[in-house]
C-alpha cells in the first residue's frame, strides 16, 4: 500500500518519529521555572549533551542537501561552502570560551553591558531575528524540495501542461549539453537560448510531486513547533541527542547503496568529470582556494563571531571546558558529515546528473531511486530530525532576543511565568515567518553565497567589542547603518524597480571563455569521431558561459521573444557594484574571482569604517562600565553558581585583578596570553583539521 509514493512502513516509521519528539517536548515542560530554564537549559548541560547540541544545532538536513547539491553542480570546489568552517575550528576553541565567559543569556545583551545602549541591543535583535529567520527559511525550503523529490508523480498522473513542461526540460538539458561542448547546430540556438530563460525563472523542471507546499509546512511547522514551545531549550537538548543519532545515520547510509549500483569506485570514476574532482576548484566554478579563503574569513571567522546563536549555543553549558569541548567536537563531526553528504552528492551526479533539473533535488532524486520501503521511512525521519534539532535551538535564542529586546522595554516588571508564555508565542511567529520566507526565496546555493554579506554586519564590530578597548558606540551605528543599507537593504529592493531590473549596465554578463578539461565521451563525441567508446575520458574542449555580474541571474523578460530586454533575477551583488565603480574590469573575470571581490568588500569594509571612526570620536561617561566588561572576560567561569558570582565580585572589585595576563600591556588591546588549556585546545584542533582532510584528500586520489 502506497500514499503519495510512500510504502506505509514509511509512513508509521515517520509517524513515530513525531509521536517521540512531542512526548519529550511535553514532558521538558515540568522543567522550565524561569527564562534561563527555557533560553539556556538553566546552564547546566554536560559534555555529552553540550557535543550532541553543537552537532545537531549546526548541523541540518538543509546543509546536507545544500552540500549534495553543490557537489552535484560544481563538483568538490562547492562543497567548501560548508567545510570551510573546518579551517577554523582552532578559533572556535577560542570563541566558546569567550562566550560562556561573559555570562550573558544573548547577543544583544554585549551591547548594553559594553555601551549601556539599549538602542543598539534591540537593533541588533531585530537584524539577528531577520538573519536568522532567513536560515530557518533554507531549511523549511530543503525540507520540502527533498521531500518534493521523492514523491514524484507517474508520467500517467502528468496533465497535459505537466507533461510539456518535462518534455521542454529534457530538450534543455540535452541542448545545453551540445552548447557546452561548442556541438550544438547554429539553428538551435535560439531555441537553447528561450528554454535557458525558461529553466532560469523554473518555468520547467524533471519531474512533477505529489507533495503541496502549504500541507508540507503545516504538517512539518506544526511538529516542530510543538515540541520546542513545550520545552524550549530543555527539550531541544534531549531531542538533540536522539535527532544527533537520526542525522548519523542518514548522513551515510546511501553511500554503499549508490556504489553497488555504479559497480563500485571504478564505476564511478569512469563518470565523473576531471573539473569535478579538484579538491579546491577547478577554475570553471565559482570555488577556487581562493574564493574559498575568502568565504571563511567573510562567513566563518567575522560572522560566525557576531553569530545570534553564540549565548545558547556555548552560554547552557556548565563551564568552560564544556563548552569549548562540546563546540569543538560537534563541530567537527559536522565537517565528517559534510564530506559525506558531498560524496552523495557526486554519487548523484553519475547516477542521475541527466534526470535532474535542479540541483537542490539531488538528494531527494537519489533517495527515491536508491532506497526501499523502511529505508526511505528513516531518512524522511533523519530530515526531519536534522532540520527540526537545528530550527528549534535557532527558534529558542531568537524568542530569547524578541522578548528581552523588542518586548520586555515595554512590559516591564512582569512574572518569570509571563515572559516564558510570551517566548513561547514569539516562537510560533518565528516559524511562521520562516515559511514565507522559504516560499519567496529564490536558489538555495544563491542564499548560502549572499550569508557572509549579512553576518559582517555585527560579526565585525562583535570582534573588535571582544578585544578593543577603543571601539566607540557612534562607531558602531555607522557602520551597522551603512553595511545594512549596502549589504542588506538595497540588493533586495532595488531589484523591485524596473529601471534596475532591466538597467543594460547591471544586466552585464562576463563575457564567454573557452577551457580544454578532461571529460567522459559521450555519444556525440563517439559519432564525431572523438572517442573509440562512450565514457571513455578525453581531452574537450567547453564553452563557459557568460555568467551575471551584478544580479544572481540575468535571462529574457520574455522567454519567447529574443528582442525583449533582459531582466535581473535575485539580489544585486552591490560588492561588484562597488569593485566596478573603483575601476574593476569584471566582464573578463572568471566566476571565481567575482567571488572572492564580493567577500573581500564584505571582510574590509566593516573594519575600513569601524577603526578610523572609532580613533576619532569617544565613548563619554563608559571608563567603569569598559573596565568591569573587560574584567568579567579574564575571570574564568567556576561551574558552581555561587562561587563564580563570588569570583567575580573580586574582579569588580579590582578591574586591574587580571592586567598582567595582557599579551600587549598597557594597550587598548585586551588579548590574553595562553594558558595550557589554550595551547592544547588549540594543538588538538589543528591535528584534527588536517586528519579530516587528509584523510578526504585521499579518498579522492583513489578515483
Amino acid at each position: 500500500m502506497n500514499i503519495i509514493g510512500f510504502n506505509i512502513i514509511d509512513i508509521l516509521i515517520i509517524v513515530a518519529y513525531l509521536v517521540l519528539i512531542t512526548y519529550i517536548g511535553k514532558r521538558s515542560t515540568g522543567k522550565v521555572k524561569n527564562q534561563e530554564d527555557f533560553f539556556l537549559a538553566g546552564r547546566g548541560v554536560g559534555k555529552l549533551f553540550q557535543f550532541f547540541l553543537n552537532m545537531s544545532t549546526i548541523t541540518d538536513a538543509g546543509q546536507a542537501v545544500n552540500t549534495a547539491a553543490a557537489a552535484f553542480s560544481k563538483g568538490l570546489g562547492g562543497v567548501w561552502l560548508l567545510l570551510a568552517p573546518i579551517l577554523t575550528g582552532p578559533y572556535y576553541w577560542f570563541l566558546a570560551g569567550w562566550f560562556r565567559r561573559v555570562r550573558l543569556v544573548t547577543m544583544a545583551e554585549l551591547f548594553e553591558e559594553r555601551f549601556r545602549s539599549k538602542f543598539l541591543a534591540s537593533i541588533y535583535a531585530v537584524v539577528g531575528i531577520w538573519l536568522s529567520v532567513i536560515n530557518i527559511g533554507i531549511a523549511n525550503k530543503i525540507s520540502l524540495r527533498t521531500f518534493q523529490a521523492m514523491t514524484p508523480k507517474s508520467e500517467s498522473k502528468l496533465t497535459l501542461e505537466e507533461k510539456q513542461h518535462v518534455a521542454m526540460f529534457a530538450e534543455y538539458r540535452s541542448l545545453n549539453s551540445l552548447y557546452k561542448a561548442k556541438q550544438l547546430e547554429p539553428e538551435k540556438i535560439e531555441r537553447y537560448k528561450t528554454l535557458d530563460s525558461m529553466y532560469k525563472k523554473d518555468q520547467i523542471g524533471a519531474y512533477v510531486s505529489h507533495t503541496k507546499t502549504w500541507w508540507f509546512y503545516a504538517i512539518y511547522i506544526g511538529s516542530m513547533g510543538a515540541y520546542v514551545i513545550m520545552g524550549g531549550l530543555q527539550a531541544a537538548v534531549w531531542n538533540n541527542m536522539l535527532q544527533g543519532i537520526l542525522i548519523l545515520i542518514f548522513s551515510g547510509m546511501m553511500i554503499p547503496i549508490a556504489l553497488v549500483k555504479l559497480g563500485g569506485w571504478d564505476g564511478f570514476s569512469a563518470k565523473m568529470p576531471e573539473h569535478m574532482l579538484y579538491l579546491f576548484g577547478s577554475g570553471l566554478t565559482e570555488f577556487t582556494i581562493w574564493s574559498i579563503a575568502a568565504y571563511m574569513i567573510a562567513n566563518y571567522v567575522i560572522g560566525i563571531t557576531g553569530h545570534q546563536g553564540n549565548m545558547a549555543n556555548n552560554g547552557s553549558a556548565k563551564d568552560e571546558l564544556t563548552a569549548r569541548t562540546g563546540n569543538i567536537s560537534g563541530s567537527y563531526m559536522k565537517r565528517v558529515l559534510t564530506i559525506l553528504w558531498a560524496m552523495c552528492g557526486l554519487l548523484a551526479f553519475a547516477l542521475f546528473s541527466g534526470s535532474v533539473s535542479d540541483p537542490d533535488t539531488a538528494w531527494g532524486v537519489m533517495s527515491n531511486n536508491l532506497l526501499g520501503p523502511g529505508l526511505r521511512g528513516i531518512m524522511i525521519a533523519g530530515i526531519l530530525a536534522a532540520n527540526m534539532s537545528t530550527v528549534a535551538g535557532v527558534s529558542v535564542y531568537l524568542s530569547a532576543l524578541f522578548v528581552r529586546h523588542l518586548y520586555k522595554p515595554f512590559a516591564q516588571n512582569k512574572s518569570e511565568h509571563h515572559y516564558v508564555n510570551v517566548s513561547r508565542v514569539s516562537i510560533a511567529g518565528i516559524l511562521l515567518l520562516s515559511v514565507y520566507v522559504a516560499v519567496a526565496s529564490g536558489g538555495i546555493l544563491e542564499i548560502l553565497k549572499m550569508l557572509p554579506s549579512l553576518n559582517v554586519i555585527f560579526g565585525a564590530p562583535v570582534m573588535l567589542l571582544l578585544f578593543w578597548k577603543r571601539l566607540t558606540l557612534k562607531a558602531v551605528y555607522i557602520q551597522v547603518i551603512i553595511c545594512a543599507l549596502l549589504f542588506a537593504i538595497l540588493p533586495g529592493l532595488l531589484p523591485r524597480f524596473a529601471p534596475i531590473n532591466q538597467s543594460i549596465w547591471l544586466t552585464q554578463q562576463t563575457n564567454e571563455l573557452m577551457v580544454v578539461q578532461n571529460a567522459p565521451a559521450t555519444e556525440k563525441d563517439v559519432e564525431l569521431g572523438l572517442a573509440p567508446e562512450t565514457g571513455k575520458k578525453i581531452r574537450k574542449e567547453l564553452i563557459l558561459p557568460a555568467r551575471s555580474i551584478f544580479f544572481e541571474k540575468v535571462a529574457r523578460s520574455n522567454p519567447d521573444d529574443p528582442n525583449s530586454p533582459m531582466a535581473g533575477i535575485g539580489r544585486i551583488n552591490t560588492e561588484l557594484v562597488i569593485a566596478k565603480v573603483i575601476g574593476l574590469d569584471l566582464q573578463n573575470m572568471k566566476p571565481s574571482h567575482l567571488l572572492t571581490i564580493r567577500y573581500l568588500v564584505d571582510i574590509f569594509l566593516p573594519f575600513l569604517i569601524l577603526i578610523p571612526i572609532s580613533l576619532i570620536t569617544k565613548n563619554k561617561g563608559l571608563d567603569e562600565n569598559i573596565a568591569r566588561f573587560y574584567v568579567k572576560m579574564k575571570t574564568k567561569v567556576i561551574a558552581d553558581p555561587a562561587l563564580d558570582k563570588a569570583e567575580l565580585e573580586k574582579s569588580y572589585a579590582n578591574p586591574s585583578r587580571f592586567d598582567h595576563l595582557k599579551l600587549f600591556p598597557n594597550s587598548n588591546w585586551e588579548f590574553c596570553k595562553w594558558n595550557r588549556e589554550d595551547t592544547w585546545g588549540f594543538l588538538l584542533s589543528i591535528a584534527l583539521t588536517v586528519g579530516i582532510l587528509g584523510a578526504f584528500w585521499l579518498i579522492i586520489q583513489t578515483l
